[in-house]
């Protein structure tokens, strides 16, 4: 079994989202209570939502074309810094941080959130991920059976591994 990293858009259209709300929140809740252990900041109501997900996505692919050993390390401080410190991953400056602490040089990174086939690129894996019923993060899916979307329980992740590597 191999696993593909993909992009998903939590937020495709700028500006869709303005502000945390109760929708998100009371999701954001849940997770916490459900994981404690990945350190979810609750926001407040109002609080200033990163304006889009395309850009940390466009990072993300850069750094996953040229520099896949430090993919999950990014991913991580993209994780931290847009749930745990509710900084808006939307921002060139935001992002070169998660590249630093990656251990990604930012040189590697700049521009990324501005090149247009890149963005392309997170745009047709969206699509594709929505055509397979994926609506949300995290997300896992096998051909043939429906996708396993959002934050699931341990348990039911790991049934649903368990059942695909015996198929």
């Amino acid at each position: 079994m191999t696993f593909s990293r993909r992009s998903f858009l939590l937020l495709p259209d700028v500006g869709q989202r303005p502000t945390y709300d109760e929708y998100v929140i009371g999701h954001r809740r849940a997770a916490a209570r459900q994981s404690p252990e990945l350190a979810f900041t609750i926001p407040e109501v109002g609080q200033p939502y990163p304006s889009s997900s395309l850009p940390a996505q466009q990072v993300a692919v850069r750094v996953r074309q040229a520099y896949p050993e430090r993919l999950a390390h990014f991913e991580d401080a993209v994780y931290r810094a847009m749930f745990t410190d509710l900084a808006d991953v939307s921002a060139p400056e935001i992002l070169r941080a998660c590249a630093r602490s990656a251990g990604v040089p930012e040189d590697g990174i700049e521009g990324a959130w501005a090149d247009e086939a890149i963005a392309d690129q997170v745009q047709a894996e969206h699509h594709a991920a929505r055509d397979h019923g994926i609506t949300g993060i995290p997300a896992l899916w096998s051909s043939g059976r429906p996708p396993l979307v959002g934050a699931v329980p341990t348990a039911v992740m790991r049934q649903a591994l368990i059942a695909m590597c015996s198929e």
